[in-house]
């Protein structure tokens, strides 16, 4: 735990309000739980500064105690990283003004503890779209986004978070402030410096505000459902749909037919759209408003044989229906039991190859799990997600998680494909990057580390294999 001596708390006390810093445990419960109940943590102390001022000088003031901080948004991190262990608990949930919007630019600058979702409903009022849409989105904080360069089901068509900022505001690990907000597109002055904290997981500094770029709202979308008989003809009919034209493509998501059986059987009010299932479905999202030529290309696709079957949203109100057997995959595996859960990409091409091997492998050493495939097809991210046997008991299922996920990323690794595709590494995944990553990549990555961050102080225990 984080000791706290009396001229650190002397100190703090003079630079924040008392209702910003928080020394009950039973205040602090809330935040020291991953929300899937994975991890727990402990701390002395929160702080939940409301200025980019106030942030600068707590850290300033850890630096010279040498405390360790702990930096967290909106606490829905998925591999650990925001759940303190000891350390100092930054959460930023305080900071959540807009700075600016300007129509004119489309771009937006805010907060770092400001939700996603509340970007979207501000910049919805200017007519302009703000791209990035996660599960989480009505928790996740926008430093919390950047600082894990969370992806989600629009990078197809906008990129994850690292093609949205323009701009950031950091409080680096002495204290100081790196004023980045320039908003620029062009400003080739050396180093992109701003790029070494997007996906830093907060081990080089606290973002605490950002610029971001926005998209003009398109005029209407189409939403369409298909239904498939393999993974090779998801992928036939993504170029299919790419060859007829159809650049604005803005989701194109898997879910395979175990991945939407638990959500039409745990999620009231969901409907089927077929009344067949398949092996595999596509969700498939389009921003125009071609109606006539998107139903010609899916009556093609259905008569040369990629296709088994198709529909497409006729109302808003459909297109919401579809769209949320998609968003609420992760949510209805719950009731399930024990679930052993990755986060992959992977080339296009290998993905049925992929999908077809790890089934048998581990059919045969773990008879009765159940596959729950899903993920974000487009850009070759899947969410790789095993469901205990029926027959096994879930403490059982879940003792095997580290030889599974050996198994699970080893094939990973050998068809050319990343074992973290947007979740981030924290402290789930850092035997993995020993593992993994390329000794040269590592040894570069703790330079940087070394070189902003030398006392160690920020998110210590993420990313990187702490000595012994």
């Amino acid at each position: 735990m984080v000791e706290l001596s009396t001229n650190f708390v002397t100190a703090l006390s003079g630079v924040l309000d008392p209702d910003e810093i928080i020394l009950d445990q039973e205040k602090l419960t809330p935040y020291l739980k991953e929300w899937r109940g994975r991890w727990h943590g402990k701390t002395a102390i929160m702080v939940l500064p409301n200025s980019t001022e106030k942030l600068a000088k707590i850290v300033t003031l850890c630096a010279e105690h040498q405390i360790a901080i702990t930096c967290q948004g909106g606490n829905t991190g998925l591999v650990g990283g925001q759940i303190p262990q000891g350390e100092l608990l930054l959460n930023t949930a305080r900071m959540s003004a807009v700075r600016n919007i300007d129509p004119k630019a489309m771009t937006i600058t805010v907060e770092a503890g400001m939700t996603l979702q509340s970007v979207t409903d501000i910049c919805v009022e200017h007519n302009l779209l703000f791209a990035l849409q996660i599960a989480s989105g009505g928790s996740a904080t926008i430093g919390g986004a950047i600082a894990t360069n969370a992806g989600g089901m629009g990078v197809l068509r906008y990129g994850n978070m690292r093609a949205m900022v323009l701009g950031l505001e950091v409080v680096m690990p002495d204290g100081k402030v790196w004023h980045g907000l320039s908003g620029l597109h062009k400003d080739n002055t050396g180093y992109d410096l701003k790029q070494l904290f997007i996906g830093s997981e907060g081990t080089l500094g606290v973002i605490t505000a950002a610029i971001l770029q926005l998209f003009p709202k398109p005029a209407n979308i189409i939403t369409a459902w298909c239904g498939l008989q393999n993974v090779e003809a998801a992928l036939q009919l993504l170029s299919h749909l790419r060859t007829n034209s159809f650049s604005q493509i803005s989701k194109f998501e898997l879910i395979s037919k175990q991945a939407l059986s638990v959500v039409l059987k745990n999620l009231s009010d969901s409907r089927a759209p077929f009344s067949d299932a398949h092996a595999y479905n596509v969700l498939v999202e389009f921003e125009t408003d071609e109606f006539v030529a998107i139903e010609e290309a899916l009556s093609l696709a259905l008569e040369i044989g990629i296709i088994t079957d198709a529909v497409i949203a006729k109302s808003q109100k459909e297109a919401d229906a579809l769209l949320a057997l998609r968003e609420n995959i992760s949510a209805a595996q719950k009731p399930e039991g024990a679930a052993i859960k990755h986060d992959i990409s992977l080339p296009l091409s290998a993905i049925p190859q992929f999908l077809q091997q790890m089934q048998m492998v581990i059919s045969d050493k773990f008879p009765g799990t159940r596959f729950c495939v899903f993920g974000h097809l487009g850009d070759g991210n899947l969410h790789y997600n095993l469901l205990q046997p029926a027959d096994v008991n879930g403490d059982e299922f879940l003792s095997a998680r580290d030889q599974i996920t050996s198994m699970v990323h080893d094939l990973v690794h050998e068809m050319g494909g990343s074992f973290a595709a947007e979740h981030g590494i924290g402290i789930a995944k850092i035997d993995d990057m020993q593992r993994y990553k390329s000794p040269v990549g590592l040894k570069m990555m703790r330079a940087v580390k070394q070189a902003i961050d030398p006392d160690n102080i920020m998110n210590p225990r993420v990313i990187f294999k702490q000595p012994n």
